[in-house]
Protein backbone atom coordinates (compact mmCIF):
# COMPACT_ATOMS: atom_id res chain seq x y z
CA UNK A 1 0.00 0.00 0.00
CA UNK A 2 1.18 3.69 -0.52
CA UNK A 3 0.12 6.38 0.70
CA UNK A 4 0.76 9.59 -0.89
CA UNK A 5 -0.37 13.53 -0.21
CA UNK A 6 1.11 16.24 -2.18
CA UNK A 7 2.65 18.81 -0.54
CA UNK A 8 6.15 20.31 -1.56
CA UNK A 9 8.91 18.25 0.07
CA UNK A 10 12.66 18.88 0.30
CA UNK A 11 14.40 16.27 -0.40
CA UNK A 12 18.16 15.69 1.02
CA UNK A 13 20.29 14.24 -1.65
CA UNK A 14 23.36 14.90 0.22
CA UNK A 15 24.68 16.95 3.21
CA UNK A 16 23.90 20.52 2.56
CA UNK A 17 22.32 20.18 -1.04
CA UNK A 18 18.49 19.87 -1.55
CA UNK A 19 16.36 18.62 -4.56
CA UNK A 20 12.85 19.67 -4.73
CA UNK A 21 10.21 17.43 -5.66
CA UNK A 22 6.70 16.94 -5.51
CA UNK A 23 4.03 14.08 -4.37
CA UNK A 24 5.88 12.74 -1.87
CA UNK A 25 5.11 9.67 -0.06
CA UNK A 26 4.85 8.97 3.56
CA UNK A 27 4.98 4.94 3.87
CA UNK A 28 5.34 2.58 0.79
CA UNK A 29 4.31 -0.98 2.42
CA UNK A 30 5.35 -3.97 0.75
CA UNK A 31 3.76 -7.05 1.07
CA UNK A 32 4.73 -10.14 -0.37
CA UNK A 33 2.10 -12.18 -2.35
CA UNK A 34 0.55 -14.46 0.63
CA UNK A 35 -2.03 -14.60 2.80
CA UNK A 36 0.43 -15.41 5.86
CA UNK A 37 -0.42 -12.85 8.44
CA UNK A 38 3.30 -10.99 8.92
CA UNK A 39 4.86 -11.54 12.32
CA UNK A 40 7.39 -9.20 12.40
CA UNK A 41 7.60 -5.32 11.14
CA UNK A 42 10.44 -3.93 10.47
CA UNK A 43 10.22 0.18 9.51
CA UNK A 44 12.87 0.93 7.34
CA UNK A 45 13.73 5.10 7.32
CA UNK A 46 15.76 7.03 4.88
CA UNK A 47 16.02 10.72 3.69
CA UNK A 48 15.99 10.58 0.02
CA UNK A 49 12.46 10.80 -1.95
CA UNK A 50 10.54 7.69 -3.26
CA UNK A 51 11.95 8.31 -6.83
CA UNK A 52 15.47 7.90 -5.94
CA UNK A 53 18.08 5.20 -6.81
CA UNK A 54 18.63 4.13 -3.38
CA UNK A 55 14.98 3.38 -2.84
CA UNK A 56 14.30 2.19 -6.46
CA UNK A 57 17.07 0.07 -6.94
CA UNK A 58 18.11 -1.52 -3.17
CA UNK A 59 15.10 -0.45 -0.28
CA UNK A 60 12.06 -2.07 -2.27
CA UNK A 61 13.93 -4.82 -4.02
CA UNK A 62 15.05 -6.20 -0.71
CA UNK A 63 12.42 -5.66 0.88
CA UNK A 64 10.07 -7.65 -1.79
CA UNK A 65 13.17 -10.51 -1.60
CA UNK A 66 12.70 -10.50 2.27
CA UNK A 67 9.02 -10.49 1.94
CA UNK A 68 8.77 -13.33 -0.11
CA UNK A 69 11.89 -15.87 0.70
CA UNK A 70 9.85 -15.39 4.42
CA UNK A 71 6.83 -15.88 2.67
CA UNK A 72 4.77 -12.95 4.59
CA UNK A 73 6.10 -13.43 8.28
CA UNK A 74 8.69 -10.37 7.85
CA UNK A 75 6.78 -6.97 6.55
CA UNK A 76 8.82 -4.19 5.43
CA UNK A 77 7.65 -0.69 5.63
CA UNK A 78 9.99 1.99 3.80
CA UNK A 79 9.22 5.79 5.00
CA UNK A 80 11.07 8.27 2.79
CA UNK A 81 11.94 11.90 3.52
CA UNK A 82 12.29 11.59 6.90
CA UNK A 83 8.59 11.67 7.18
CA UNK A 84 8.99 9.58 10.63
CA UNK A 85 10.83 12.44 11.91
CA UNK A 86 14.65 14.30 13.11
CA UNK A 87 16.80 15.18 10.51
CA UNK A 88 19.46 13.31 7.74
CA UNK A 89 21.63 13.33 10.40
CA UNK A 90 19.59 11.71 13.23
CA UNK A 91 19.56 8.65 11.28
CA UNK A 92 21.88 6.55 12.97
CA UNK A 93 20.54 7.54 16.51
CA UNK A 94 16.91 6.24 15.46
CA UNK A 95 18.56 2.78 14.46
CA UNK A 96 20.28 2.60 17.72
CA UNK A 97 17.09 4.11 20.02
CA UNK A 98 14.60 2.20 18.13
CA UNK A 99 12.73 5.24 15.86
CA UNK A 100 13.03 2.56 12.89
CA UNK A 101 13.95 -0.78 12.94
CA UNK A 102 16.35 -0.13 9.85
CA UNK A 103 17.86 2.66 8.04
CA UNK A 104 20.18 4.06 5.29
CA UNK A 105 22.05 7.00 5.43
CA UNK A 106 25.36 8.91 4.01
CA UNK A 107 27.95 8.83 6.27
CA UNK A 108 29.31 12.42 5.42
CA UNK A 109 25.78 13.61 7.98
CA UNK A 110 27.75 12.35 11.00
CA UNK A 111 31.12 13.33 10.68
CA UNK A 112 33.63 11.11 12.96
CA UNK A 113 31.16 8.62 14.32
CA UNK A 114 32.61 5.54 11.43
CA UNK A 115 36.23 6.65 11.72
CA UNK A 116 37.38 3.26 10.73
CA UNK A 117 34.99 2.67 7.82
CA UNK A 118 35.56 6.49 6.51
CA UNK A 119 39.35 4.90 5.41
CA UNK A 120 37.75 3.52 2.47
CA UNK A 121 36.92 7.22 1.49
CA UNK A 122 40.16 8.16 1.01
CA UNK A 123 41.63 8.68 -2.77
CA UNK A 124 44.38 5.79 -3.46
CA UNK A 125 42.21 3.54 -1.58
CA UNK A 126 39.23 4.17 -3.84
CA UNK A 127 40.07 3.11 -7.03
CA UNK A 128 36.79 4.34 -9.04
CA UNK A 129 35.51 0.87 -8.95
CA UNK A 130 32.70 0.35 -6.49
CA UNK A 131 31.96 -2.93 -6.61
CA UNK A 132 35.48 -3.79 -5.54
CA UNK A 133 35.87 -1.18 -2.89
CA UNK A 134 31.87 -2.87 -1.42
CA UNK A 135 33.69 -6.30 -1.62
CA UNK A 136 36.49 -4.94 0.59
CA UNK A 137 34.60 -3.03 3.16
CA UNK A 138 32.71 -6.42 3.46
CA UNK A 139 35.65 -8.38 3.84
CA UNK A 140 37.04 -6.18 6.56
CA UNK A 141 33.27 -5.47 8.36
CA UNK A 142 33.22 -8.17 11.15
CA UNK A 143 36.86 -8.08 12.37
CA UNK A 144 38.60 -4.50 11.44
CA UNK A 145 36.02 -1.88 11.01
CA UNK A 146 33.63 -3.95 13.90
CA UNK A 147 33.89 -1.11 16.02
CA UNK A 148 32.58 1.37 14.30
CA UNK A 149 29.37 -0.49 14.73
CA UNK A 150 28.35 -1.09 17.99
CA UNK A 151 24.75 -1.59 19.06
CA UNK A 152 24.14 -1.71 15.08
CA UNK A 153 23.71 -4.68 12.62
CA UNK A 154 25.54 -3.78 9.20
CA UNK A 155 23.22 -5.28 6.24
CA UNK A 156 24.96 -3.15 3.63
CA UNK A 157 27.84 -0.35 3.66
CA UNK A 158 28.67 0.61 0.01
CA UNK A 159 30.27 3.84 -1.77
CA UNK A 160 29.53 5.17 -5.53
CA UNK A 161 32.10 5.11 -8.61
CA UNK A 162 33.62 8.18 -6.97
CA UNK A 163 33.88 11.88 -7.09
CA UNK A 164 34.09 14.30 -10.33
CA UNK A 165 34.60 17.82 -10.49
CA UNK A 166 31.99 19.20 -12.37
CA UNK A 167 33.23 22.97 -13.47
CA UNK A 168 31.14 25.94 -14.98
CA UNK A 169 33.55 27.00 -17.45
CA UNK A 170 34.43 24.77 -20.04
CA UNK A 171 38.04 25.85 -20.14
CA UNK A 172 39.29 24.71 -17.20
CA UNK A 173 40.54 21.58 -18.04
CA UNK A 174 43.27 20.52 -15.64
CA UNK A 175 44.42 20.24 -11.85
CA UNK A 176 46.42 23.55 -12.21
CA UNK A 177 43.28 25.20 -13.80
CA UNK A 178 41.10 24.19 -10.38
CA UNK A 179 43.41 26.61 -8.30
CA UNK A 180 41.88 29.39 -6.39
CA UNK A 181 38.89 28.18 -7.89
CA UNK A 182 35.17 27.75 -5.47
CA UNK A 183 34.24 24.48 -4.97
CA UNK A 184 31.10 23.00 -3.34
CA UNK A 185 32.35 19.78 -1.86
CA UNK A 186 30.35 16.70 -1.09
CA UNK A 187 30.68 17.66 2.85
CA UNK A 188 31.43 20.03 5.06
CA UNK A 189 33.85 18.60 6.49
CA UNK A 190 36.81 15.56 6.59
CA UNK A 191 38.21 13.91 3.49
CA UNK A 192 35.67 15.59 1.21
CA UNK A 193 36.57 19.03 2.00
CA UNK A 194 40.55 18.31 1.90
CA UNK A 195 39.98 16.55 -1.50
CA UNK A 196 39.03 19.90 -2.40
CA UNK A 197 41.97 21.80 -0.54
CA UNK A 198 44.55 19.71 -1.83
CA UNK A 199 44.09 20.58 -5.20
CA UNK A 200 44.43 24.39 -3.95
CA UNK A 201 40.87 24.85 -5.01
CA UNK A 202 39.00 26.83 -2.11
CA UNK A 203 35.94 24.73 -0.91
CA UNK A 204 32.75 27.50 0.26
CA UNK A 205 31.53 27.59 3.09
CA UNK A 206 28.29 28.41 2.16
CA UNK A 207 26.23 25.46 2.05
CA UNK A 208 24.06 26.78 -1.48
CA UNK A 209 21.09 24.46 -1.12
CA UNK A 210 19.61 25.15 -4.39
CA UNK A 211 23.01 23.95 -6.43
CA UNK A 212 22.13 23.85 -9.79
CA UNK A 213 21.22 27.55 -9.13
CA UNK A 214 23.70 28.39 -7.37
CA UNK A 215 26.17 26.82 -10.70
CA UNK A 216 23.11 28.94 -13.32
CA UNK A 217 24.23 32.23 -11.00
CA UNK A 218 28.01 31.21 -11.12
CA UNK A 219 28.10 31.57 -7.29
CA UNK A 220 30.17 28.68 -7.67
CA UNK A 221 32.87 28.02 -9.99
CA UNK A 222 31.81 24.24 -9.54
CA UNK A 223 30.89 21.39 -7.54
CA UNK A 224 32.55 17.89 -6.28
CA UNK A 225 30.26 14.85 -5.90
CA UNK A 226 29.14 11.51 -8.01
CA UNK A 227 27.95 11.72 -11.91
CA UNK A 228 25.15 9.80 -10.91
CA UNK A 229 24.20 12.66 -8.38
CA UNK A 230 25.09 15.59 -10.18
CA UNK A 231 22.82 14.39 -13.23
CA UNK A 232 20.19 13.62 -10.96
CA UNK A 233 20.49 17.19 -9.25
CA UNK A 234 20.66 18.98 -12.35
CA UNK A 235 23.60 20.01 -12.18
CA UNK A 236 25.03 18.39 -15.44
CA UNK A 237 22.56 20.49 -17.18
CA UNK A 238 24.14 23.85 -15.57
CA UNK A 239 27.77 22.96 -16.05
CA UNK A 240 30.06 22.98 -19.33
CA UNK A 241 32.89 20.48 -18.24
CA UNK A 242 33.91 17.84 -16.26
CA UNK A 243 37.05 16.79 -14.95
CA UNK A 244 37.41 12.72 -13.74
CA UNK A 245 40.76 11.03 -12.57
CA UNK A 246 41.20 8.29 -15.17
CA UNK A 247 41.59 4.84 -15.13
CA UNK A 248 42.92 3.55 -11.52
CA UNK A 249 42.22 6.48 -9.50
CA UNK A 250 39.54 8.86 -7.89
CA UNK A 251 39.21 12.05 -6.37
CA UNK A 252 37.65 9.83 -3.28
CA UNK A 253 34.04 8.56 -2.67
CA UNK A 254 31.19 8.71 -0.65
CA UNK A 255 30.07 5.96 1.58
CA UNK A 256 26.46 4.68 2.42
CA UNK A 257 25.16 2.70 5.09
CA UNK A 258 22.02 0.61 5.12
CA UNK A 259 21.69 -0.37 9.66
CA UNK A 260 19.27 -2.15 11.62
CA UNK A 261 18.92 -2.07 15.13
CA UNK A 262 21.06 -4.72 16.49
CA UNK A 263 18.56 -5.84 19.40
CA UNK A 264 15.70 -6.18 16.91
CA UNK A 265 18.01 -8.20 15.04
CA UNK A 266 18.90 -10.41 18.09
CA UNK A 267 15.32 -10.57 18.69
CA UNK A 268 14.41 -12.07 15.56
CA UNK A 269 13.57 -16.37 15.37
CA UNK A 270 16.56 -18.09 13.47
CA UNK A 271 14.97 -18.69 10.61
CA UNK A 272 14.13 -15.39 10.12
CA UNK A 273 17.50 -13.99 10.66
CA UNK A 274 18.95 -16.11 8.33
CA UNK A 275 16.45 -14.42 5.09
CA UNK A 276 17.84 -10.94 6.86
CA UNK A 277 21.36 -12.11 6.39
CA UNK A 278 20.96 -14.09 2.88
CA UNK A 279 19.79 -11.00 1.64
CA UNK A 280 22.25 -8.67 3.04
CA UNK A 281 25.69 -8.82 2.74
CA UNK A 282 28.32 -9.95 0.77
CA UNK A 283 26.18 -10.08 -2.13
CA UNK A 284 24.03 -7.27 -1.91
CA UNK A 285 27.06 -5.21 -1.85
CA UNK A 286 28.00 -6.58 -5.10
CA UNK A 287 24.83 -6.04 -6.97
CA UNK A 288 25.03 -2.43 -5.50
CA UNK A 289 28.14 -1.71 -7.07
CA UNK A 290 27.45 -2.95 -10.24
CA UNK A 291 24.11 -0.57 -9.44
CA UNK A 292 25.90 2.83 -8.93
CA UNK A 293 28.37 1.98 -11.68
CA UNK A 294 25.72 1.49 -14.45
CA UNK A 295 24.24 5.01 -13.17
CA UNK A 296 27.34 6.56 -13.19
CA UNK A 297 28.25 5.57 -16.60
CA UNK A 298 24.72 6.65 -17.88
CA UNK A 299 25.26 10.00 -16.07
CA UNK A 300 28.66 10.67 -17.94
CA UNK A 301 26.82 9.32 -21.46
CA UNK A 302 24.23 12.38 -20.61
CA UNK A 303 26.73 15.09 -20.21
CA UNK A 304 28.38 13.72 -23.39
CA UNK A 305 24.25 13.94 -25.40
CA UNK A 306 24.75 17.56 -24.04
CA UNK A 307 27.96 18.70 -25.47
CA UNK A 308 29.72 18.92 -22.18
CA UNK A 309 33.53 18.52 -22.45
CA UNK A 310 34.88 15.61 -20.50
CA UNK A 311 38.69 15.72 -19.48
CA UNK A 312 39.95 13.31 -17.91
CA UNK A 313 43.71 13.49 -16.36
CA UNK A 314 46.84 13.02 -18.18
CA UNK A 315 49.54 10.74 -16.57
CA UNK A 316 51.43 13.20 -15.13
CA UNK A 317 48.61 14.91 -13.47
CA UNK A 318 47.71 11.54 -12.28
CA UNK A 319 51.13 11.46 -10.93
CA UNK A 320 50.30 14.97 -9.78
CA UNK A 321 47.15 14.49 -8.10
CA UNK A 322 48.61 11.21 -5.83
CA UNK A 323 51.27 13.25 -4.61
CA UNK A 324 48.62 15.44 -3.18
CA UNK A 325 46.38 13.08 -1.78
CA UNK A 326 48.72 11.73 -0.11
CA UNK A 327 48.44 14.96 1.82
CA UNK A 328 44.98 13.72 2.73
CA UNK A 329 45.48 10.73 4.30
CA UNK A 330 48.20 12.60 6.57
CA UNK A 331 44.83 15.05 7.78
CA UNK A 332 42.78 11.55 8.22
CA UNK A 333 45.47 10.07 10.12
CA UNK A 334 45.77 13.01 12.56
CA UNK A 335 42.19 14.59 12.60
CA UNK A 336 39.99 11.12 12.11
CA UNK A 337 42.16 8.60 13.26
CA UNK A 338 43.22 10.67 16.65
CA UNK A 339 47.09 10.43 15.39
CA UNK A 340 46.83 6.82 16.01
CA UNK A 341 49.47 6.78 12.95
CA UNK A 342 50.76 3.16 13.26
CA UNK A 343 47.48 1.83 13.52
CA UNK A 344 46.25 3.99 10.41
CA UNK A 345 49.21 3.62 8.60
CA UNK A 346 48.25 -0.40 9.32
CA UNK A 347 44.34 0.26 8.36
CA UNK A 348 45.16 2.22 5.01
CA UNK A 349 47.58 -0.61 3.69
CA UNK A 350 44.98 -3.31 4.36
CA UNK A 351 41.96 -1.06 2.73
CA UNK A 352 44.00 -0.29 -0.54
CA UNK A 353 45.45 -3.97 -0.52
CA UNK A 354 42.02 -5.72 -0.13
CA UNK A 355 40.77 -3.32 -2.78
CA UNK A 356 43.49 -4.05 -5.14
CA UNK A 357 42.40 -7.73 -4.47
CA UNK A 358 38.94 -7.24 -5.35
CA UNK A 359 39.75 -5.72 -8.78
CA UNK A 360 38.84 -8.10 -10.63
CA UNK A 361 35.69 -9.83 -8.59
CA UNK A 362 33.75 -8.19 -10.90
Amino acid sequence: MINRFVSLIVLSVFPGVVLLSFAAPVTAQLSAATNTEAEVTLRVHHFLGEDSLTQQSLLQPWAKRVETASEGRIKVEITSDMLLGGKAWDLVDQAKDGTADIIWTAAAYTPGRFPKTSVFSLPIVHQGNPVATNLAIHELLDKELSSDFQELHPLLIHVHAGHVFHMVDNEVTSLTDLQGLTIRPPGSKGIARWSVEQLDALPTKQRHPKLASALRKKRLDGVLLSFRLADSMGVVEEVQSHILFGEGGSFGTSIYMMLMNLERYDSLPEDLKQIINQESGLALAKKMGHIWQKGSEEALENARKQGNAIHILSKSEREEAYSKQLGIHRLWVEKVYAGKKNDAQKLIEKARKTVANKETDR
